[in-house]
């Protein structure tokens, strides 16, 4: 095998094994949690942004919707159980007191009180 790779090095090529012993394996893994190492916003636009895991985590938030303080809701570390049973709560909550949801993207959800409307650019 030797000779064919120094034949091969002769006319500008080299052999499969030379490029095998040149690579070293890399067995380690990188392991991170995304919601640790990602920095996610406490507002958007002046509007507090929640991120509950449970549908205990956002229940109290009700009270900001009562004090007309409109509040994001990103569903980003819910399952989907969790995820429903929130929104289900806060439909029931905004028919009640005539506030109303606006989805902004897939996970996140927009609470908006009373007399409160997203102004949207054309």
């Amino acid at each position: 095998m030797k000779i064919m790779n120094f034949i091969y090095k002769i006319f500008g090529f080299e052999g499969d094994d030379v490029k095998v012993a040149n690579k070293k394996k890399n067995t380690q893994k990188a392991t991170y949690d995304l919601k640790v190492t990602q920095k996610l916003p406490d507002e958007i636009d002046g509007v507090k942004v929640f991120y509950p895991q449970t549908y205990e985590d956002c229940k109290d938030k009700v009270q900001l919707l009562k004090k007309e303080i409109p509040f994001f809701i990103d569903f980003r570390g819910c399952s989907m159980a969790e995820r429903n049973k929130i929104v289900d709560y806060y439909t029931g909550v905004v028919d009640v007191i005539d506030a109303h949801i606006e989805i902004m993207d897939m996970d996140l959800y927009l609470f908006l009180p009373k007399g409160m409307e997203v102004e949207r650019g054309d």
